[in-house]
């Protein structure tokens, strides 16, 4: 057991141990207030003064939070697997009872000491049936102390693994999306080397430095939307030695929403899907619309320019997305299309 958790059941077990005791001789501090107003009477024919009432409860105190301390080895309520078997439930009561039994040979004694008179059978049975009675609730409040942690246990471990099963599947993702970044800026750049060989130098310096972005942030579960602008602008440079003034990238943040969190590289990905779908040609230019809402969510929007024979994707851009917003947020993407326009939708997160 540990001495963190061992303390704090110690803390609980003295709180309970003073409840039960005021439970206990609650009558009896009934009548002492009562005898000592004028208008009260004493519900008992034995009204305690002050130095036997508190006697009364030290003593309680004392032995109710014994009985804790036994349960403490018995019941064993801070464990945090097995279950309350009923041998050691058995076992924990015969053992308190013949522990009250004794305390009760030895505290009455002292009982008679606080009182000053020697008490009759009758105020006997009373202390010790009391003690009985105090020992069935500490038993009682053990087991369920014991029940109480074990399903916070249980929880907590649920919420573990959880956890570890949502940041196994979100590295996979992330896994699969640095890869798709790499092979469209290598095939961009096959196009670049045949094309237009004086562009390929300066495309290399920019895709270095995206790649460079790309790995740091594979090490991070979200990114600030400035990032991801910061980002954008070393990749507008990329994708515009290719496409020229045929591509075109508006954007229109809110500056108090530059510091929300979204998935890495979720605005390249988004730009790849348009560039992917879409014609880009002189006669064809493509504008790609990047802006915040009132609601708190990214939007990039573009024309539908479909091409005559569509180019096959690997099919993880906006399903990783959903994913990844559904992981991280628990909210989804909105994606909207019609005749002209394709619109999806990110919700950001709060920072």
């Amino acid at each position: 057991m540990r001495s963190g958790s061992v303390k704090g059941f110690l803390t609980i077990a003295a709180l309970l141990s003073l409840a039960i005791a005021v439970t206990i001789h609650f009558p009896y501090i009934l009548d002492f207030f009562a005898n000592n107003s004028d208008e009260g009477r004493s519900f008992h024919r034995y009204t305690p003064d002050l130095s036997h009432l508190f006697g009364h409860l030290i003593l309680t105190w004392i032995i109710a939070f014994m009985m804790f301390i036994l349960n403490l080895f018995i019941l064993k309520p801070l464990e945090k697997n097995s279950h309350v078997k009923p041998l050691s439930v058995i076992l924990a009561i015969c053992l308190t009872l013949a522990s009250v039994y004794i305390l009760n040979k030895v505290s009455f004694p002292i009982m008679n000491l606080f009182e000053g008179e020697i008490r009759s059978g009758r105020r006997r049975n009373f202390y010790d049936y009391a003690n009985f009675f105090v020992s069935a609730l500490v038993v009682g409040s053990v087991i369920i102390i014991r029940l109480i942690n074990q399903k916070q246990n249980v929880l907590l471990e649920m919420e573990a693994l959880k956890r570890e099963a949502l940041q196994s599947q979100y590295e996979s993702l992330k896994n699969q999306l640095s890869p798709h970044f790499l092979f469209n800026s290598l095939t961009a750049l096959k196009v670049l080397i045949r094309e237009a060989p004086e562009k390929a130098q300066d495309y290399v310096n920019s895709l270095s430095a995206a790649l460079r972005y790309t790995l740091q942030s594979n090490e991070k579960m979200v990114v600030t939307l400035k990032e991801e602008l910061e980002f954008m602008s070393s990749y507008h440079f990329l994708i515009r030695k290719r496409f020229d003034s045929n591509l075109v990238i508006e954007t229109e943040i809110d500056e108090s929403l530059t510091s929300f969190m979204l998935p890495p590289l979720t605005i390249q990905t988004l730009i790849e899907n348009a560039i992917k779908h879409n014609e880009i040609s002189k006669r064809k230019p493509l504008t790609v619309r990047i802006m915040t809402t009132k609601n708190d969510s990214l939007i990039v929007a573009n024309d539908i320019q479909s091409k005559l024979t569509d180019e096959e994707g690997t099919g993880i851009g906006l399903t990783n997305l959903s994913r990844q917003l559904r992981m991280l947020a628990d909210r989804d993407i909105s994606v909207s299309r019609d005749h002209n326009r394709f619109v999806v939708e990110i919700p950001l997160i709060k920072p």
